[in-house]
């Protein structure tokens, strides 16, 4: 791997920002990869985030373009990489930085390597409820879609960039994250999806962004996906 974008979505999340960013750099600064790590903030920011972004060398900080949602901001963060790799992480601190290079490693030349909270040896520490209705979403997605993936919700996911860079995606929520790894496979004849097993933890500033709607939203996705 040569060069990696990492494409943080943000919405208030400044905070959490001033020690995840440290955390990332100081991973990828002990590696040979050349990296930029783009900050895709609401369409308006909201809080300090551009001010955090502005302390720190190679993060690009970008404005949602469109409608204020998660699947805008995904799609104008897909807009703006340009590095051959792209890795998606959360701005609240359930990713840890650390676990990167074990998916820099992973991904080979596959095209798509996931970290999964429900593979061998992956862990989560959400709700009850919460992960109940995720391996429920996990066994139906895998299913109906028939590829192997242990965890389609979770958005700690890294693809080469030119995958993304063909696929439409049409999606407005959290349900762009299964939208992405079924168009990518299916589109690239991908067979394997390779997985790295991590802990999820619950995050550390603010308040979480999926609610109850966002599991019906990633049902109906699924019924689209499927007879499209």
């Amino acid at each position: 791997m040569k060069s990696l974008n990492i494409v943080i979505p943000c919405l208030k999340e400044a905070e959490n920002l001033k020690f995840l960013l440290p955390q990332i750099i100081e991973i990828l600064d002990s590696t040979n990869v050349e990296y930029e790590i783009i900050i895709v903030d609401s369409c308006t920011p909201m809080d300090d985030t551009p001010d955090v972004c502005s302390t720190f060398q190679n993060v690009t900080y970008v404005n949602t373009l469109g409608v204020d949602n998660y699947g805008s901001a995904v799609k104008t963060g897909i807009k703006t990489i340009s590095k051959e790799f792209t890795l998606f992480m959360d701005a609240d601190g359930s990713h840890n930085p650390k676990l990167i290079p074990k998916i820099m490693e992973r991904i080979g030349e596959n095209g798509i390597c996931i970290a999964s909270r429900y593979c061998l040896g992956g862990k989560t520490n959400d709700k009850v409820t919460s992960i109940f209705l995720s391996k429920l979403l996990n066994f139906v997605y895998s299913l109906i879609l028939r590829i192997n993936c242990s965890d389609w919700s979770g958005s700690f996911k890294m693809y080469e960039t030119k995958l993304l860079k063909g696929i439409n995606l049409k999606s407005e929520n959290f349900d762009i994250i299964p939208e992405i790894v079924f168009k990518t496979t299916k589109l690239n004849n991908i067979k394997e999806i390779r997985e790295v097993p991590y802990t999820f933890d619950t995050r550390v500033h603010g308040k979480t962004k999926r609610k109850l709607k966002t599991y019906l939203d990633f049902f109906v996705t699924l019924l689209k996906l499927r007879f499209s």
